[in-house]
């Protein structure tokens, strides 16, 4: 899983956060007896990454003791562990825009000296800059993300449409898929076109961003709020106008665009690499897969980061804990096997032999692995690094959620800006 999909619970998150006291950084606890397992926590029940827990016990001898809770929940939860002084957690997954939040509250260990320099040259350079804040680094990144045009080619045969082509110079418009989609709605798709995050900040940014109004924060500690220029309002009209006319669905959960866009039943689906998985072991789907589309008159900008690991402050184990985050970030075999298969990797042979291997699994999508390439290297955007970006994140989520349901974006920026205007005073005073 990548960054998708849950909704904060943020009075418990921000309960639990301000209530949090500093805890002490990783080394400077008395030694206490070591457990037998290395503690990781996260969400679900960890299948997903049975693969990366059992290859690192095969390495190191070292066995996994995973605990998850229901992903909504994640991030309040993780929370309220630290708030009692002995987590029980030696690892977990960090998303890095809350790096910043984390780092304030104390929760997670200062691994400069460990990874510092080691990190040079293996990762990426600008998710070892996602990882740092006030020149430590916080979080061992795993994963990378960027986004694609899924779309399926029965149905766009059927309506006459030609295919799209994968390389960066065939990146259409906005106004163009959704002219495409139309008419092969028109020609008995159930539905056109539907994001796979639906009204998620991670997805959306991009559309204020592709027509220059930024990400919705600015200033040199990105707190001053601006949600409400121009491209804001115009993004959020084209966001509105394609659930109004009946193109993109309004109900449908992330899920259930995703089971949609498998049984057929929906032409176009913005989505990011880890679908293809699954989508490849779906009998008779025929699909493939374009360039993130883009405003006229504006710049392809696509979404981009994931999940990091962080060491819990104090770790018991905090020894085998840097194990881990070595072999899932810096081992090229380990950062493969924590792939699943078809995520992008922060690490950049490990990303390499990863995206070579897609194509080789579905002759359908020859050439996604250099178009995903070229978009980490010149259309990635990332979330902005603020104190403010759990605020920023729901009320932007719930603004998106308001013009998808019929709110007009011309009411309902200018009321968020206020919102976040009033919220963000709090964190500045």
């Amino acid at each position: 899983m990548t960054i998708t999909g849950y909704r904060l619970g943020r009075r418990g998150f921000l309960t639990g956060m301000l209530g949090a006291s500093a805890l002490p950084l990783l080394g400077s606890l008395p030694a206490r007896a070591q457990n037998k397992k290395l503690r990781v926590f996260g969400w679900g029940d960890g299948a997903n990454f049975k693969g990366l827990f059992d290859a690192f016990e095969k390495v190191s001898g070292v066995k996994v003791s995973f605990e998850g809770v229901p992903f909504p929940d994640y991030q309040s939860t993780l929370v309220q562990r630290f708030r009692t002084g002995n987590s029980g957690i030696d690892v977990f997954f960090v998303d890095p825009t809350y790096v910043p939040t984390f780092s304030k509250a104390g929760i997670v260990a200062d691994l400069t000296s460990a990874f510092g320099e080691k990190s040079k040259g293996t990762l990426f350079p600008s998710d070892v800059q996602g990882a740092t804040y006030n020149g430590k680094m916080l979080s061992m990144p795993m994963f990378e993300s960027t986004q694609l045009l899924f779309y399926n080619k029965g149905l766009l045969a059927k309506a006459g449409v030609e295919a799209p082509g994968v390389s960066p110079d065939a990146r259409m418009t906005w106004d163009k898929v959704i002219e495409l989609a139309k008419k092969v709605q028109a020609a008995g798709a159930e539905w056109g076109f539907g994001f796979e995050q639906v009204d998620r900040y991670y997805q959306l940014q991009v559309l204020p961003e592709s027509l220059g109004g930024g990400p919705g924060v600015k200033g040199d500690d990105l707190l001053t709020v601006d949600v409400a220029n121009d491209a804001w309002l115009q993004a959020g009209k084209w966001y509105g106008s394609i659930f109004a006319d009946g193109v993109a669905p309004r109900g449908p959960t992330e899920q259930e665009l995703f089971e949609l866009f498998k049984s057929g039943r929906l032409a176009f689906l913005v989505g990011g690499p880890w679908l293809i998985a699954e989508f490849n072991n779906v009998d008779g789907l025929d699909y493939a897969a374009a360039p993130h589309p883009y405003f006229a008159g504006g710049k392809a900008v696509t979404p981009s980061e994931s999940w990091h690991l962080g060491v819990a402050a104090g770790a018991t184990n905090a020894d085998r804990a840097l194990k881990f985050l070595s072999y899932a970030g810096l081992d090229k075999d380990g950062a493969v096997v924590a792939t699943g298969g078809s995520r992008p990797s922060a690490n950049i042979d490990a990303a390499a032999e990863v995206l070579s291997r897609i194509p080789q699994q579905n002759p359908n999508l020859k050439g996604i692995d250099i178009l995903i390439r070229y978009e980490l290297a010149n259309t990635a955007i990332r979330r902005p690094r603020t104190l403010g970006y759990l605020q920023l994140e729901e009320l932007v989520t719930r603004a998106w959620s308001d013009i998808r349901n019929g709110s007009d974006a011309a009411e309902t920026f200018p009321q968020l800006q206020r919102e976040l205007e009033r919220s963000f005073k709090r964190i500045k005073d």
